[in-house]
């Protein structure tokens, strides 16, 4: 039988490919953190999701897309059990049904294929890591309705009104669920819990300027961005006033499909698409003004005799982060075009709100003599097919 020898010198051929692999990733590494710092530069919109995750899968996952500039910013919550169509395993399922604890990587895969949205990248909070950033934040101010008390396991102690919450107080806000509360209900309450972080980051952020303290915020998260980047990152998002964030959701409804709760969005996810494009275009144009907080209220009122029009399309405006204040019929029932009523006096949002419905049809406050409820008032017609106006 031959002898099988061993030939040291692949020890130094297997050494010298470790350190070109080693080399390889660093400079990946290092290339995130250039590339999100000429994005700043150049004054390009970054999109990043936070990702909230227990027991293994993501409990809540929120796209923040802002620009540093603008102070523009918004947030959209993404159910996890979206239905779509995985394109990495070319089935259709939950959104989250690829994701793996602690590496999101399929995961953001397709959030990016489903939204059409180019993604920087993720910012990942475990229990572990939630709990301690929210302690090195000195906890968490949110308000709860009334003291929650679940027996679980694990138990849930929650006192009632404005209170801040430390680490462990927050994995329960996050893991609790009220049997009477709906969807609705569980979705403000997370994009509450992601507006109360990004706040805090504001508020702390002197940190930065502390090696230690900043380094100590970071390295706790998890992400595909070197520690470098994730400084220059959250500096950035420290910056952003969390209360004029437009906050946004998915439209849809759930179906049970083999025994789980599917959430299918309306027009599979065509408007959500459209939302995210719109939402962009309109930070990328707009200049900081007056107005730039402001939440425009909206009233939508059926101009045919299609029964339930309007309130289907007043889920629309709110996926949009708008304030539908009113929802009914018109005086007459015969509209052949859909008109936009302009009683603020912002022609720039005026031309924001007809793009999501695609109208362009505007009239001013004098030419209708109803009611005041709301800064604009959107007469759908004939010409509106439940998606947009056309000709």
């Amino acid at each position: 039988m031959r002898k099988l020898t061993f030939d040291k010198s692949h020890i130094v051929l297997w050494i010298i490919l470790a350190l070109f692999a080693a080399a390889v990733i660093a400079g990946a590494v290092a290339l995130k953190a250039e590339s999100l710092s000429t994005q700043l530069k150049t004054d390009r919109p970054i999109n990043v999701l936070l990702i909230f995750e227990q027991d293994g899968k993501p409990v809540s996952t929120q796209l923040l897309m802002f620009y540093a500039s603008r102070s523009k910013a918004a947030l959209l919550d993404i159910p996890a059990n979206t239905a779509v169509i995985l394109k990495t395993i070319k089935r259709m399922d939950r959104i989250d049904y690829t994701y793996r604890a602690g590496n999101p990587k399929n995961f953001l895969t397709e959030v990016a294929s489903y939204l059409d949205i180019s993604l920087n990248g993720y910012l990942l909070f475990d229990e572990k890591s939630l709990a301690r950033t929210v302690d090195l934040l000195d906890g968490l101010p949110l308000f709860i309705p009334t003291m929650i008390v679940q027996e679980g396991p694990p138990p849930v102690r929650l006192p009632g009104g404005a209170v801040t919450l430390d680490g462990e107080k927050v994995l329960q806000y996050l893991r609790y669920r009220e049997e009477s509360e709906s969807e609705a209900d569980a979705l403000v309450r997370r994009q509450k819990l992601a507006i109360a972080l990004l706040k805090k980051l504001s508020e702390k952020s002197r940190y930065f300027g502390d090696k230690a303290a900043s380094s100590a915020l970071v390295g706790g998260m998890g992400s595909n961005f070197g520690a470098d980047a994730r400084k220059l990152l959250l500096r950035e998002v420290a910056k952003l006033d969390a209360d004029t964030i437009l906050l946004q959701k998915i439209t849809g409804m759930y179906r049970n499909v083999e025994g789980q709760s599917l959430f299918f969005p309306f027009y599979d996810g065509e408007l959500a698409r459209d939302m995210l494009k719109q939402t962009l275009n309109a930070m990328s144009t707009s200049t900081v003004s007056s107005n730039s907080s402001k939440i425009y209220t909206v009233e939508i009122l059926n101009g045919t005799v299609e029964k339930g029009l309007a309130a289907r399309t007043s889920e629309i405006f709110g996926s949009f982060g708008y304030d539908v204040v009113a929802v009914g019929n018109a005086a007459a029932l015969d509209y052949e075009k859909t008109v936009l009523i302009d009683r603020f006096g912002d022609k720039e949002a005026l031309g924001t709100i007809g793009g999501v419905i695609k109208c362009s049809n505007f009239a001013d406050a004098a030419t209708y003599k109803g009611s005041i409820k709301a800064d604009y008032t959107i007469i759908l017609g004939k010409d509106f097919n439940g998606r947009v106006c056309v000709r």
